[in-house]
C-alpha cells in the first residue's frame, strides 16, 4: 500500500500537478493522523478494560471480606445469646437452692467471664488502601461507603467497655461471690477442707447478695449491649456488599 501511494506522489510530481499533489499530501496526513488516532482508542480501551479487571477483583474480594464479618456477627450473636440462656436457666435455678448441685453450679457459673468479640476482616481493604488500589474503584459514593463502613467496624467501643467491665468489674465480682469458696476451689481441682476456714457455698445467700445481682446486672446488660451494636454493623456490611455485588454486575455489562 506504501508502494501504492508513493507511486502516485511521484506521478502527480512528474505531471507537475501542484495542486492536487497538496490534495493528496494532506490526505495522506490525514490518514496518517486517523491511524494514530484509532491506534491510541485501541490503546487506552485496553488499559480500560485492564483497570476494571482489576477493579471487579478488588470489589468481588471485599465483598468476600465483609461476607466474612457479616459471618462472624452472626457467629458471635448466636454464642452470646446461647451463653445468656444458659446463664438464666443457671438462675432460675436459685427458685429451690436446697435441689442445686453446688459443685454443677459453680462450674456452669464460669460463663459469666466469657464473651465474644467481633474484629473486622479488613485485610484486603489495608492492602488496597496502603498500596493506593482503592482507587481502581471508579464509583466514588461506593467508594466512601466502602471506607465508612471499614471505619464504623473498627470505631466501635462496644467490645472494649465489655472486655473492662469483664475484667475489671465481673471477674472480682465472680470470685468473691461464687468462687470463695470449698466448691469453688474444687472446681480447680484443690481440696482445702482441713487448711481452710472457707465455707461451703451458700446459694440461699445469693439471693440477696447485691454483689451477685450487680454481676449479673453487668453482664446481660454489656452482652446485649454488644449485641445491639453488631447487629447494626451487619446492617452496614449487608448494604455496603450488595452496593459492591450490583457495581461489579455493571462493570461486567
Amino acid at each position: 500500500m506504501f508502494k501504492f501511494f508513493r507511486h502516485i506522489r511521484k506521478q502527480l510530481l512528474t505531471e507537475n500537478k501542484l495542486s492536487q499533489y497538496l490534495l493528496y499530501a494532506i490526505g495522506e496526513i490525514v490518514l496518517v493522523v486517523i491511524g494514530i488516532l484509532i491506534a491510541l482508542q485501541l490503546n487506552n480501551y485496553s488499559e480500560y478494560k485492564k483497570e476494571r479487571e482489576k477493579e471487579i477483583a478488588l470489589l468481588a474480594n471485599l465483598s468476600d471480606e465483609i461476607g466474612l464479618d457479616i459471618l462472624q456477627i452472626d457467629n458471635n450473636t448466636q454464642l452470646s445469646q446461647e451463653r445468656l440462656s444458659r446463664l438464666d436457666s443457671l438462675l432460675q435455678l436459685l427458685h429451690q437452692t436446697d435441689s442445686i448441685d453446688k459443685s454443677s453450679f459453680i462450674q456452669q457459673s464460669f460463663e459469666f467471664v466469657i464473651d465474644q468479640y467481633f474484629k473486622s476482616n479488613s485485610g484486603i481493604f489495608d492492602e488496597a488502601v496502603s498500596s493506593g488500589k482503592m482507587s481502581y474503584v471508579q464509583n466514588e459514593t461506593l467508594r466512601q461507603n466502602i471506607f465508612d463502613y471499614y471505619r464504623n467496624a473498627r470505631e466501635s467501643d462496644t467490645d472494649g467497655t465489655t472486655r473492662q467491665i469483664t475484667d475489671e468489674s465481673i471477674t472480682p465480682l465472680f470470685i468473691e461471690t461464687l468462687f470463695m469458696n470449698r466448691e469453688g476451689f474444687s472446681s480447680l481441682g484443690l481440696n482445702v477442707h482441713n487448711i481452710s476456714d472457707l465455707q461451703s457455698t451458700d446459694l440461699e445467700a445469693l439471693k440477696t447478695n447485691r454483689d451477685f445481682w450487680k454481676m449479673v446486672l453487668l453482664k446481660f446488660g454489656s452482652n446485649q449491649e454488644q449485641i445491639s451494636r453488631w447487629q447494626d454493623i451487619k446492617i452496614q456490611a449487608q448494604e455496603v456488599k450488595q452496593k459492591i455485588e450490583e457495581e461489579i454486575t455493571n462493570l461486567d455489562q
